[in-house]
């Protein structure tokens, strides 16, 4: 089995073990512009198997996990035989809703041990999404805390978008989670909103939402893996189902640090090209480099 080395640049390994997900929500970033063509079950789904041979193949670093995404991660059916599965070298990140059912969730703390999902981070390796509109608050801190006294490291994480009653419900919530001992954070609204942009893209000035796209060169600094084990440049490609570079589970693949061409210039996902924090939680980061064709 050939080892994956993973880039010194390369600062994140995302798994999207599925694009179903069990709620709706209207700014999804899977599907920012709401698209009707965008549809979550098409995506062809690998077994936990699968997944366990390819990523077992990448050689990380402790401070770059291996984030199991979705759509919701836990309703790939092998969900935690692929947690318990991964070799003891490779830490493991969640990024999760919480909408998990009663008997889910004891399973979990039955048979996950927390110590695989911490690291030395600045941040929970469990990050839960709180959104409002499709949750109870109580009811998922309550949740959060079940998890966090079995001895999980876990936050929730509201997203400030711009609706008054949702930044009402998350000045809530930050409430709520202080009243149970739970770590609570912010993060920005990426998208628009009423006509006004969200996000700082200064570094790549019209690269999303623009009516015309241009050809350019890009780098990507994320390993990108799409439910079918596909990997891909970028997340406009990952979720438009474009453009793989290979697959992770091809016994030839490795990762090629080069620069590709690109078309779709201009119709950039904004989790690419969104001047943000790195892991280090370093402003000034972007996913991608790019230059003129």
């Amino acid at each position: 089995m050939k080892i994956i080395k993973l880039p010194e640049n390369y600062s994140y390994i995302a798994a999207f073990l599925t694009m179903r997900c069990n709620l709706g929500c209207s700014y999804c970033l899977n599907n920012l512009k709401g698209s009707k063509e965008f549809n979550r079950v098409k995506f062809k789904e690998i077994s936990g198997k699968e997944w366990v041979k390819a990523l077992n193949k990448i050689e990380s670093r402790p401070e770059v996990p291996v984030t199991l995404s979705g759509g919701e991660p836990f309703l790939h059916p092998d969900f935690v035989e692929i947690i318990n599965n991964l070799k003891p070298g490779l830490n493991i990140d969640i990024l999760t809703n919480l909408q998990w059912p009663e008997s889910f969730m004891e399973r979990f703390i039955r048979e996950v041990n927390p110590k695989r999902l911490r690291r030395d981070s600045k941040y929970a390796s469990i990050r839960v999404s709180y959104h409002p509109a499709q949750m109870d608050a109580r009811k998922l801190a309550e949740n959060v805390k079940k998890l966090q006294d079995a001895g999980f490291s876990i936050g929730v994480w509201g997203i400030l978008y711009p609706g008054s009653d949702h930044l009402s419900a998350i000045n809530q919530m930050q409430f709520i989670c202080k009243d149970y001992g739970i770590d609570f954070r912010i993060k920005e609204y990426t998208g628009e909103y009423g006509g006004e942009l969200y996000g700082d893209y200064s570094k790549y000035k019209n690269s999303i939402l623009q009516g015309s796209t241009n050809n350019v060169l890009c780098k990507t600094s994320e390993l990108i893996i799409g439910p079918n084990g596909n990997v891909y440049r970028c997340h406009r490609d990952l979720y438009a189902e474009e453009n793989p570079v290979g697959n992770i589970n091809d016994d030839e693949f490795q990762i090629s640090e080069e620069f590709r061409r690109c078309n779709k210039y201009g119709q950039c996902h904004p989790c690419d090209v969104k001047v943000k924090t790195n892991y280090k939680q370093q402003l000034g980061h972007t996913s991608v480099e790019i230059k003129k064709d």
